[in-house]
C-alpha cells in the first residue's frame, strides 16, 4: 500500500486493548481486509497475521508487543495500534496509550469482561482517550448475548450503551443511533435507541432541553453532541463484530471515521516546557514537535522509532533536534509502518500523524523532536508502568559476549518499560526483571533471536546479609618477610551494631601517630574487604560501625598493604565474638485482582510468611491487599497467584527492610555455606 499525506482532520488514531485471546488482531485483519489494505485476511494459528510480525509472537501465537498499521477508509486514514493482550505484556499496551485519542476495548463474547479489560479500560479513561467496547465473535457464543450487556455495564459502569445490536442471524448489525425499529437477536432497537439518546444529551443543557420539550433532534447535532459526550467519557459506545465472518466490521469503520476524535478534537496534549507543564495544540503551522512513543530492532533496517506528530510537520528533509541532545538531523528515511512492512514516505506527515524514523540509532522512547529554532528544555512526562514482579538471573555461555549481552539489554530494556536488567552488586549475578514468566521468556527468546547471543538463566540469589548484636573487639599483627622488603602492620579495632538500615560507619580513635594517617584509608579498605564475607554463611555485613581504636608502625616496612590485610584480619577476629546474625529481605507486597478472589489470596499469605498490612477496593470490582513478605519466598508466587486467581491477578514488590531469618533459614544457610566453604588461611 502507498502512504498518503493527511490533514489532522483526516486523521483517527486508535489502540486496540483488551484481555488475551479477544481477538484484537483478528479484528485488524478484518478492518485491513475490509478497506482493502489487505487482498486476503491473515491467521494467528497459520503465523501469517499483518500484526504479528515479530518470531516471539508467531511462536506463541499472541501478541507481544504493540504493532502499528493505517488503513484508509472514505477519505480518512485510520492509525491502528494493536497491542498485547497478555496481562505480562501490558507494558506495550499502556506505552500506545499516548499515541492515539480513542481507545477501542475489544470484548470475546465468550468469555466476557477478564482482569485486563478492566485494568485497560480504567487506564485508557484515566488517560483522558475517548473510549468505545468492541464485543468481538459474536456469534462463538450466541446463549450469552442477552446477558453480556448487563456483564459488560455491572464491570465496566453504567455508561456503557450499545450503538448497534446484532441482527438474528448474526451476519450484521442493525444501528440504534438514528433507527428506532428492526429485527436484532435480542433487546429492542427501540429501547436501545432511547437509552442513548438520553445518555447523550444529557450531557448538553441545550440538547437536553429541546428533548424534554418534545421536539425532534436532527440527526447531525445529535451526532455531534453524542461525539463531545463520547470524548467526555459520559457514554462508552458499545458495537458488536464478528471479525471471522466480517459482521458488524463496515459500522466500525463507519464509527472510526465518523464519531471518533481526530487529532483536532481530541484530548489535549502536554509537555514539560522549561519545567512548566503547558497544552500543545495539534497545528499543522506550528514548529514541528513530536514524541517518540515506541524504539524497536529492525533486522534490515536497524533500530526504528515511531513517533507522534505533536505539532508542525515532518519530511525526510525537515531538521530536527532531540530534546535531550540537541543534535541537529534530518529524517531521511521517513516510514509509514504496517505491521512487517515500512513503507517508504515520500510526503508529508502532518500534526498528528503517526510515522517512523528508520537508521537514527541515538533516538529512545519519550523523547521529544522539535524544530532547531525552538530552544526551550521540552521533556514529556513518562507514564506510570507496572513495577516488574519476577526476577532471572543470566549468564552468558561465551565469556567474549559480555559487551555484547549487555548492548542488547539495554536495547530491550529500552523498547520495553516494564523490562529492567541490572548487576546484583551483593550476588555480583546479571539480574534480568520482567512481569511475568512468560514475559521473561519471550525476553530471553528475542535477545537470542535479535543478538545471536546464548545465555543460561537460573533463579537468582537471595542477597542476604550479615548483621552482629553487640559490641566486640578484634586485633591482628601481619608481619612477612620475604628476604627483600618487609610488611608490618598491627591493628586494633572494634565492632559496635547500628540500628536497621543504617548500613556502615568507619570511624578513627587512633591518638599519637599509632597509625599514621596516610594508612587510614588501607585500614577501611581492609575492613571493606572483611565486611564482603560474614562468618555465618559467606553474606555482606551491614549495620555496623568499626572504630579503629589502635595499632603499631615500622619506620621501614609498614605499607598500604600491611595496613590493609591487617585491618581485614583484625574484622574476622572480632566478627565471631560480635553476635553475628543473619538477615533476609523483606519486601512490600501488593497483589491486584478482581474482589471475588481475595479470600484465596488472603489464605496463601501464611505459606509466604506474609504480614498483611491492609486491603482497598479499586474501581471495576478489584481490590488490593498490601503486605510484607520475605523475597526469599516469592520465588514462586507468580504461579501460586495465577494458580488461585485463573491468571487475573497481579503483584508488584519492592524491598521494604531487612529481618532477622527464621531458625529453620539460619540453619539451612549456615549449613549450605559449611558444604561448599574453601578454608581461608591467613596471609
Amino acid at each position: 500500500m502507498k502512504a498518503s499525506s493527511y490533514r489532522p482532520e483526516n486523521l483517527r488514531n486508535i489502540v486496540l486493548l483488551g484481555h488475551g485471546g479477544a481477538g484484537k488482531t483478528s479484528l485488524v485483519e478484518a478492518v485491513l481486509l475490509k478497506t482493502g489494505a489487505i487482498t486476503r485476511p491473515g491467521s494467528i494459528e497459520q503465523e501469517s497475521t499483518a500484526s504479528d510480525h515479530e518470531p516471539e509472537a508467531r511462536r506463541h501465537h499472541h501478541s507481544t508487543s504493540s504493532s502499528l498499521l493505517f488503513a484508509t477508509h472514505e477519505g480518512v486514514e485510520i492509525n491502528i495500534l494493536d497491542t498485547p493482550g497478555h496481562p505480562e505484556f501490558v507494558g506495550s499496551a499502556l506505552a500506545s496509550l499516548c499515541a492515539v485519542e480513542t481507545a477501542v476495548i475489544v470484548v470475546n463474547a465468550a468469555t466476557g469482561v477478564e482482569f485486563n479489560t478492566r485494568r485497560l479500560f480504567h487506564a485508557a479513561g484515566e488517560a483522558g482517550l475517548a473510549r468505545m467496547v468492541v464485543v468481538n465473535k459474536l456469534d462463538l457464543a450466541p446463549a450469552r448475548l442477552p446477558n453480556l450487556l448487563a456483564e459488560l455495564t455491572l464491570a465496566l459502569g453504567s455508561r456503557l450503551l450499545p450503538i448497534n445490536l446484532p441482527t438474528p442471524g448474526l451476519d450484521d448489525v442493525v444501528d440504534v443511533f438514528e433507527r428506532e425499529t428492526g429485527k436484532v437477536a435480542f433487546g429492542s432497537v427501540k429501547e436501545a435507541h432511547r437509552a442513548l439518546v438520553e445518555a447523550v444529551v444529557e450531557g448538553d443543557d441545550l440538547e437536553l432541553e429541546r428533548y424534554l420539550s418534545g421536539a425532534a433532534l436532527t440527526a447531525a447535532s445529535l451526532r455531534a453532541t453524542f461525539v463531545r459526550a463520547m470524548k467526555g467519557g459520559q457514554v462508552v459506545p458499545v458495537l458488536f463484530t464478528s471479525a471471522k465472518s466480517g459482521a458488524g466490521i463496515a459500522a466500525l469503520l463507519h464509527v472510526l471515521v465518523n464519531e471518533a476524535p481526530s487529532p483536532l478534537s481530541g484530548r489535549t496534549r502536554r509537555v514539560l516546557k522549561n519545567g512548566e507543564l503547558v497544552e500543545i495544540a495539534c497545528d499543522p503551522d506550528a514548529p514541528l514537535l513530536a514524541h517518540v512513543f515506541k524504539v524497536t530492532a529492525d533486522p534490515h533496517g536497524g533500530q526504528v522509532a515511531m513517533l507522534r506528530v505533536l505539532q508542525g510537520s515532518l519530511s525526510a528533509t525537515t531538521p530536527f533536534v532531540g530534546a535531550s541532545d540537541q543534535k541537529a538531523r534530518k529524517a531521511t528515511h521517513l516510514l509509514k509502518v504496517e505491521g512487517r512492512e515500512h513503507v517508504e514516505f515520500d510526503s508529508v506527515a502532518w500534526a498528528g500523524d503517526l510515522v517512523a524514523l528508520a537508521r537514527i540509532e541515538e533516538l529512545h522512547v519519550d523523547q521529544l523532536l522539535h524544530a532547531p529554532e525552538v530552544k526551550a528544555v521540552l521533556v514529556m512526562p513518562r507514564p506510570k508502568y507496572p513495577t516488574p514482579m519476577l526476577s532471572l538471573a543470566v549468564s552468558n555461555k561465551a565469556k567474549a559476549d559480555d559487551v555484547k549481552v549487555g548492548q542488547a539489554l539495554a536495547r530491550l530494556a529500552e523498547e520495553d518499560p516494564t523490562f529492567s536488567f541490572k548487576h546484583d552488586p551483593v550476588t555480583g549475578e546479571l539480574v534480568l526483571s520482567g512481569l511475568g514468566e512468560e514475559h521473561l521468556k519471550v525476553m530471553l527468546e528475542r535477545l537470542q533471536n535479535r543478538s545471536r547471543v546464548a545465555v543460561v538463566s537460573h533463579a537468582p540469589t537471595i542477597p542476604y546479609r550479615e548483621t552482629i548484636g553487640t559490641v566486640a573487639e578484634g586485633h591482628y599483627r601481619h608481619r612477612k618477610q620475604t628476604g627483600g622488603a618487609g610488611q608490618f602492620a598491627e591493628v586494633f579495632l572494634r565492632l559496635e551494631p547500628l540500628p536497621r538500615g543504617h548500613g556502615f560507619e568507619f570511624a578513627s580513635e587512633v591518638f599519637g601517630g599509632a597509625i599514621p594517617g596516610q594508612f587510614l584509608p588501607s585500614v577501611e579498605k581492609g575492613v571493606h574487604d572483611a565486611l564482603e564475607r560474614g562468618v555465618l554463611a559467606g553474606f555482606p555485613v551491614f549495620d555496623l560501625r568499626v572504630v579503629v581504636t589502635d595499632g603499631k608502625t615500622h619506620s621501614v616496612d609498614s605499607k598500604d598493604i600491611a595496613f590493609r590485610t591487617a585491618a581485614k584480619w583484625a574484622v574476622r577476629d572480632a566478627l565471631p565474638r560480635a553476635r553475628p546474625a543473619l538477615l533476609e529481605p523483606v519486601g512490600n507486597l501488593e497483589v491486584t485482582a478482581p474482589e471475588e478472589y481475595m479470600g484465596a489470596i488472603t489464605g496463601e499469605m501464611k505459606g509466604i510468611r506474609g504480614r498483611i498490612l491492609g486491603m482497598e477496593a479499586l474501581p471495576g470490582g478489584l481490590s488490593v491487599v498490601r503486605a510484607l513478605a520475605p523475597l526469599a519466598e516469592l520465588r514462586d508466587f507468580a504461579g501460586t497467584l495465577r494458580g488461585v486467581t485463573g491468571g487475573h491477578g497481579t503483584f508488584t514488590v519492592e524491598l521494604a527492610q531487612y529481618e532477622p531469618v527464621p531458625q529453620h533459614t539460619h540453619n539451612k544457610l549456615f549449613d549450605a555455606r559449611a558444604a561448599h566453604r574453601t578454608q581461608e588461611e591467613e596471609p
